[in-house]
């Protein structure tokens, strides 16, 4: 095996091991983002000698008792434990599946596989290395899916039902690692099936038991789907729109996929899979032929960012997740207003106007969402797809520039001109005032002061 790196960087050999994901990356052609190494003795004293002798920085990371040590040297990183076990043979049996349970001895340069890694490299397969693989570490539940979406494999029969007995064993993991191991899974651009297969075995259920009310709710009337294959299906045509999305990049030069990158698109899927939780406890009065829903996009939302407490996300994660849960609805009435021959560019403003820079993202949204109910609407599929087009282009060519440009008006100049103090209705002039800006309404400071003027007096 051919390693990126001249290996006499390490300051000894004997009894030092690369293990895991490092060997699988590198037997699949693919360069680690970092290299796990273990060694029979002092893993501190390799350490230091390491980043001594390759002026590299060392830092220690883990708690006591299970410390992990990190030397970071330009475009390399070794992560450096102790064997777990007397031997290599006895670590690699503790580690969780095949393809991550070999090793390169580094003194002989020969590959240690005692657990088929290589044959289910080769077969595309994922395989626990021991049936207690899930009770020793419940997080490898999900890892199983994530290594899997990640490589393009199929998680092998024996171990998908030992996954699917386990799942309850979830709860007990860390909601940290739990998130993390998720965030991870999704990044991967083709999440949806493993995430089908995550619901076929119930790990899904038991991260998210919320989830259960969707696929335990049939909708009404002609919806061929319960809410949960409705939620699924809007899922892989979200994910379909960030892996392609051709006609999308056409329209705004690509500017869209820069904005929405990795981190965004990932909070967009986790909002795709929230965004209808709430419909089930929102139903109000049902008739003969549909479902009459008050008010889901906002108890959506709450349940949603209820959950990213739960997991212990980021405060901004949060917001953004609610944000787009609580508005995914808007594109929907815009198009209904244009469908009615009535004006909704002040609509489209205000819209504007609460998401910002995240409007896109909802447009987005709603384009995947509606393709996944394309089978039950009455307009076609091609023009609703046109429309978010035209929203999404005059977003980037009209509101967003106007929006950067300095206001014509601002709460100085009501305090100054009007005597005005800071209100409530301060707020909705400044907001009217921006609406009209914003649809080119008005594009002159003495314009402002005259709209202004119009709604004190009113």
């Amino acid at each position: 095996m051919i390693l990126p790196f001249d290996i006499n960087i390490f300051p000894y050999k004997s009894g030092v091991f690369i293990v895991g994901g490092s060997i699988r990356d590198l037997m699949s052609n693919r360069i680690p983002f970092d290299y796990d190494v273990v060694v029979q003795h002092d893993a501190a004293f390799f350490a230091n000698r390491l980043a001594s002798k390759t002026s590299g920085r060392l830092v220690e990371l883990g708690k006591q008792g299970q410390v992990m040590r990190r030397v970071i040297n330009k475009n390399l990183v070794f992560d450096i434990m102790t064997l777990n076990g007397a031997t290599i043979d006895e670590d690699l049996l503790q580690r969780d599946f095949t393809v991550n349970a070999m090793a390169l001895a580094v003194s002989s340069g020969s590959l240690i596989d005692h657990v088929g890694g290589q044959r289910d490299l080769a077969s595309n397969k994922i395989r626990m290395v021991s049936k207690d693989v899930f009770r020793k570490d419940p997080v490898r539940l999900i890892r199983a899916y994530r290594l899997a979406a990640a490589f393009g494999f199929s998680i092998e029969a024996d171990t998908h039902t030992i996954l699917a007995q386990d799942a309850h064993l979830i709860i007990k993991s860390a909601v940290e690692r739990v998130r993390e191991e998720f965030f991870k899974f999704i990044q991967s651009v083709e999440s949806h099936r493993y995430l089908a297969g995550m619901a076929h075995s119930g790990l899904l259920f038991c991260v998210f038991p919320e989830l259960l009310a969707l696929k335990n709710y049939r909708l009404g009337g002609t919806h061929p789907h319960n809410l949960f294959e409705q939620t699924m299906d809007a899922y892989q045509g979200l994910e379909n729109l960030l892996n392609t999305g051709e006609q999308l990049k056409k329209v705004t030069d690509d500017r869209l996929f820069r904005d929405i990158d990795a981190v965004r698109a990932t909070l967009l899927k986790w909002a795709i899979l929230f965004h209808d939780i709430g419909m089930p406890w929102a139903q109000t009065s049902p008739d003969e032929n549909r479902n009459h829903f008050s008010s889901h996009a906002s108890k959506s939302a709450a349940m949603a960012e209820k959950i990213c407490r739960r997991l212990k996300f980021s405060r901004r994660q949060s917001e953004l997740i609610g944000l787009i849960i609580s508005n995914h609805l808007q594109p929907f009435f815009l198009f209904h207003r244009q469908q009615r021959k009535i004006p909704h560019q002040k609509a489209f403003a205000n819209f504007f106007m609460r998401c910002r820079d995240f409007t896109p993202d909802i447009l987005l949204h709603a384009l995947a969402e509606f393709m996944s109910k394309k089978d039950i609407l009455n307009y076609g599929q091609k023009e609703f797809s046109d429309f978010i087009h035209t929203l999404i282009r005059n977003f980037y060519s009209v509101l967003q520039p106007r929006a950067s440009l300095p206001p014509p008006l601002n709460g100085n100049d009501l305090i100054h001109e009007f005597g005005l103090k800071p209100s409530a209705e301060f707020k909705r002039i400044l907001g009217q005032i921006e609406e009209a800006h914003l649809t080119n309404q008005i594009l002159t400071r003495q314009q402002a002061l005259k709209l202004a003027k119009e709604l004190i007096n009113r």
